[in-house]
């Protein structure tokens, strides 16, 4: 969500909302919104899907159904200037154990496996052909804020019954989170059954909604979700990701 449009959310006053204006800047996270790109592709660039960008001794990630299935890669200095913990430059690649029989599911360990690698690499395109599809999609980012969409997402009673419907209300209107990507803020689910940020050091790394055009679907058309400690980004070491979808 747009800063100033939730702040003008705020001060619209309904249910006295703009005396809460503290408390929803408290619980206000940053986010990075992930969006088709009108661009041609060319190495280093960020996308959904195609063959990944690596380093030449990169060895591919396999479980024990076959290859780890790439799925997209961000290069990270491509995102316009944020207050964020994410790095301030590298790619990040991430893979998942998916096959078509569905033999893995997206809370086993490992299920997803996220590098990052030096930008100042020689990077090269990885063609594995045991998935011919190259289909892939240019994405670039655009910094926003993220507030918590659901009301028992609220542990704090920082805000009334009404001001909390409202609140949400105008979260799913005006973010429409429902068809977006991002990396940060605060997952989108329909459901989840468990959630590893009831651990204070962990938190939201990737929100992925569904997409046929891959043949990613989720938890019945849901969001695939990847977390990390927060002392684990704050080092880049994205070697202990877990990983849910609903």
């Amino acid at each position: 969500m747009d800063i100033n449009r939730l702040e003008e959310i705020i001060k619209e006053g309904k249910y006295d909302l703009h005396k809460k204006e503290d408390y929803l800047k408290s619980i206000m996270l940053p986010a990075i919104q992930i969006t088709q790109a009108n661009v041609f592709d060319q190495k280093g660039l960020s996308k959904y899907g195609g063959d990944p960008d690596v380093p030449k001794n990169f060895k591919w990630p396999k479980h024990q159904y076959g290859d780890y299935r790439f799925i997209a890669q961000f290069n990270l200095s491509e995102i316009p200037t944020a207050n964020t913990l994410l790095p301030k430059k590298g790619m990040l690649s991430i893979f998942i154990a998916y096959d078509d029989e569905n033999n893995m599911s997206w809370t086993d360990k490992d299920y997803a496996k996220v590098f990052l690698f030096d930008i100042d690499e020689n990077l090269e395109p990885y063609n594995n052909p045991n998935f011919p599809d190259k289909y892939f999609l240019d994405v670039v980012f655009k910094p926003e804020v993220d507030i918590p969409f659901k009301p028992e997402l609220y542990k704090e009673k920082g805000l009334n019954k009404r001001q909390l419907a409202y609140v949400c209300d105008k979260v799913s209107d005006q973010t429409d989170k429902r068809y977006q990507s991002y990396l940060l803020g605060y997952p989108f689910y329909n459901v989840l059954n468990e959630d590893p940020r009831e651990s204070d050091d962990w938190i939201s790394l990737l929100t992925l909604r569904s997409n046929s055009g891959f043949g990613l679907n989720w938890n019945n058309r849901g969001f695939l979700m990847l977390f990390i400690e927060k002392s684990r980004l704050e080092k880049c070491d994205f070697s202990n990701v877990k990983s849910n979808a609903g």
